[in-house]
Order: C-alpha cells, then sequence, then structure tokens
C-alpha cells in the first residue's frame, strides 16, 4: 500500500510542498481506482505524512552534515569555538586584573 502511495506522491507532488489537500486528493484517487479502501484513507494519510516527516528529518541531517564538513575545510568558528575562546579570554582577562 505505502509504495503505491509513495510513487504517486513523487511523480505528482514532490515532498517539499505537499499539502494536506494533495495528499487526501492523491488517496480519493487510489480509492477510485481500488488500489485502497475508504477505511483505509485516514491511516493512509497520516502514513504519508509520518513518512514526509521522516524524510524532512534525514534531509536535515544530511544538509547539517555537509554544511559542517563545509565549514571545517574551510576553516569557519563554530558557535562551541566562539564559546570556548569567550571563556579563554574571561580568565585571562581575571588574571590580569588580579595584577
Amino acid at each position: 500500500m505505502l509504495d503505491i502511495i509513495k510513487k504517486s506522491l513523487y511523480l505528482g507532488l514532490g515532498v517539499a510542498s505537499v499539502t494536506k489537500e494533495r495528499v487526501e486528493s492523491v488517496v480519493d484517487e487510489l480509492i477510485e481506482k481500488g488500489q485502497l479502501s475508504k477505511d483505509e484513507k485516514s491511516k493512509a494519510i497520516k502514513d504519508i505524512f509520518d513518512k514526509i516527516e521522516k524524510e524532512e528529518k534525514e534531509v536535515q541531517k544530511k544538509i547539517q552534515k555537509v554544511v559542517k564538513e563545509v565549514f571545517d575545510k574551510v576553516g569557519v568558528a563554530t558557535q562551541k569555538d566562539i564559546e570556548n575562546l569567550q571563556k579563554r579570554i574571561k580568565k585571562l582577562e581575571a588574571k590580569l586584573a588580579e595584577k
């Protein structure tokens, strides 16, 4: 069941621009074609959105990984790097203030 729905979504929708109305429309078409029963409609819609959410999270993780790799390669400081430097500066300022 999910394979049919997945193929329909990829062909007609595009994961990034899926609307509830469009998903319902695709599911209704599958019901009309006899590939899905009316009883399965709400579960199918939920399954589709769960799958989309999962895929979006996977894409976000991949993007974050690539961005991190690029930043590391280019030598861009991370937020953590900056925070560590700020801590070191405060410690040095405190030592200087003691003298």
